[in-house]
């Protein structure tokens, strides 16, 4: 099977297309940049530009494209761009799909917790509950209206919504780890926040099963089943690489200086359920921290 992959050379990207190849499927890759691989295409979302060689036997579509969330203060330029490389993205996939009646089988968006709005609530969120009404989560809603309208061409379309991906090297995790290593414990606002993750090879899992599962159809939360806080999150990292560490707690005013708007994202969290992916029949290989932080930090 031959599978077209947008936002490859990303860090969720990069694990999908080795772990693609490693079960036996053809991968081609979108880029916004010329190259002489042969399976990978050029596009240009300003210039409402997609290679059509790159749809050539493809049997699905997985969309991973957007600007890193967390990269920089959100700028009124800074989150125009969020907002484009997610939404006229996915609607230029869209029309050129439609537009050239390009047959396919499945349809896989990438989308984030943030749909259902940065908030303090006591509320625990199921795929069906209301969206929030903050920045982030207008961009995740108009990013799955653009990626469910290929309901519209029959194809089976699934929305992947993500919590903070852990991984060994890159990405928030690295950032969070790196002081603790140092002896320092920052803490975001009063660290009570819900802090929804996800170990990388889960994440990659539930993308592989969206594949192969003809059940998964729609919503689905990507995060580990047992919720954590920022301070617990942090103080088990601190634990498990043995490292004693002074805390410093960074109040909520700071943090918008340095952070601006993105500051909501970073101090506040809610509770997020998983019974669907269960109920579908998918096992979490990391469910708790003490695993997840093992697997990354130790082995």
């Amino acid at each position: 099977m031959k599978i077209l992959l947008v936002g490859g050379t990303g860090l969720i990207g990069s694990f999908l297309k080795n772990k693609l190849i490693e079960e036996g499927y053809t991968v081609n890759i979108l880029s916004r940049r010329k190259s002489k691989d042969s399976q990978t295409f050029l596009w240009n979302n300003d210039e409402e530009y997609i290679d059509l060689a790159a749809f050539k036997g493809v049997s699905g579509i997985i969309n991973l494209t957007g600007a890193n969330i967390a990269e920089g203060r959100w700028t009124e330029k800074r989150k125009e761009i969020l907002y484009n490389s997610r939404i006229l993205s996915t609607r230029l996939l869209f029309e050129t799909i439609k537009k050239n009646k390009v047959a396919l089988d499945f349809f896989i968006n990438s989308s984030a917790i943030g749909y259902y709005g940065t908030k303090k609530s006591t509320k625990i969120f199921k795929e069906d509950n209301v969206s929030g009404s903050d920045f982030l989560a207008k961009i995740c809603i108009d990013w799955e209206t653009e990626a469910l309208r290929f309901n519209e061409l029959n194809i089976r379309t699934i929305i992947v919504r993500t919590g903070i991906v852990l991984t060994k090297h890159k990405g928030a995790f690295e950032k969070i780890k790196l002081p603790i290593k140092f002896g320092i414990l920052p803490i975001f606002g009063d660290g009570k926040q819900v802090f929804s993750w996800i170990h990388i090879d889960d994440l990659i899992a539930v993308f592989m099963n969206s594949i192969t599962n003809k059940k998964y159809i729609g919503p689905y939360n990507a995060v580990a089943p047992i919720n954590n806080t920022y301070l617990e999150f942090n103080t088990k990292i601190a634990e498990v690489l043995q490292k004693k560490v002074i805390t410093i707690k960074i109040p909520t005013f700071m943090l918008r200086l340095i952070f601006g708007e993105l500051t909501e994202t970073l101090t506040n969290g809610n509770q997020i359920a998983v019974e669907k992916l269960s109920n579908n029949g998918f096992n979490f290989k990391f469910k708790d921290l003490n695993s997840a932080l093992s697997n990354l930090l130790i082995n």
